[in-house]
């Protein structure tokens, strides 16, 4: 199919290479084609358009993976956007994480130009992009999915590529999801801290807790790939699941529902960033418990 791209990130980059390999042809726009990343891509077959209206014009389906809802919007809506290039049927996935009430008012805007729109954001962080194995939570037109699962599935697992149900959806579990990435991640760290200072070995910890109870994907993928061993590189940003957080809460408050633990979870990050670790991994949260209690917290 040809496939347009918006948004060659730590996580676009590897989409789209992925959707190379499939063998669809894919278009993409950068405001910075000088970069690392944008740079691999054309080197693999992309072609560069001039324009993120010509990337509609080029396309069957275009996809958006950008940071916040503002940006979703300006790429999609704003003059010189997708939708002034669109033509009628192109399908738009934009596979970032916003707020639900965005997506449904971009839907609108591209449903009344004969366009149509899914939120189809991802879990599984930087390296389920590169192996292709991301999650995807799909909202929109049935149809519209259907159509767009050839393209889904050269980036996902197709076994969790799940059609969540209308406009909107798809964002509301990510961000359901991501409520619990925050308050695990936030009390694994704490938990492991407290450990550490208290005389236990790390890995001693992380083997027996991974069969117990208090076991999680971040305990098991997480904190050994990167915290556990010193590397703080991003898989998913501190900054973005702040931002994911607070989106979370807004949600809560549009719906008139405690989200507590969510609020606490975000003091935390913000900590992080306070301290400067915003741009690296979100678990770079336990350097700054570890730097409070004078410990560190590596598997030797």
């Amino acid at each position: 199919m040809q496939v347009g791209f918006i948004g060659i990130g730590v996580m676009g980059r590897p989409m789209t290479l992925n959707l190379l390999k499939a063998g669809h042809d894919v278009t993409i726009y950068a405001r910075h084609p000088e970069k690392a990343e944008v740079q691999e891509v054309l080197k693999a077959g992309a072609k560069q358009a001039p324009s993120l209206r010509a990337v509609a014009m080029a396309s069957e389906i275009v996809i958006t993976m950008v940071p916040n809802s503002p940006q979703v919007e300006e790429v999609v809506a704003a003059p010189g956007g997708i939708l002034e290039g669109a033509r009628k049927g192109l399908i738009i996935i934009d596979m970032s994480t916003i707020a639900p009430s965005v997506t449904r008012a971009l839907s609108e805007k591209a449903a009344a130009k004969g366009v149509h729109f899914l939120d189809a954001p991802v879990s599984g962080g930087s390296q389920g992009a590169i192996n292709g194995t991301l999650s995807i939570m799909v909202g929109g037109e049935k149809e519209s999915f259907e159509r767009a699962l050839p393209i889904l599935e050269a980036m996902g697992k197709k076994e969790n590529i799940t059609y969540v149900g209308p406009s909107g959806s798809g964002e509301v579990v990510k961000l359901i999801n991501n409520m619990l990435v925050g308050s695990i991640t936030a009390a694994t760290a704490e938990a492991f801290v407290l450990g550490v200072k208290a005389g236990a070995d790390v890995a001693t910890m992380a083997k027996i807790i991974g069969t117990s109870t208090g076991a999680s994907w971040q305990l098991a993928n997480q904190f050994p790939l990167r915290a556990f061993n010193g590397s703080f590189k991003p898989g998913f940003m501190t900054d973005l699941l702040h931002k994911d957080l607070g989106l979370a809460l807004d949600l809560a408050a549009e719906n008139q529902t405690d989200a507590e633990m969510t609020a606490l979870a975000r003091q935390f990050y913000e900590q992080a960033q306070a301290a400067g670790h915003g741009k690296d991994d979100y678990t770079s949260l336990l350097k700054v418990l570890e730097e409070k209690a004078g410990v560190e917290v590596r598997i030797k």
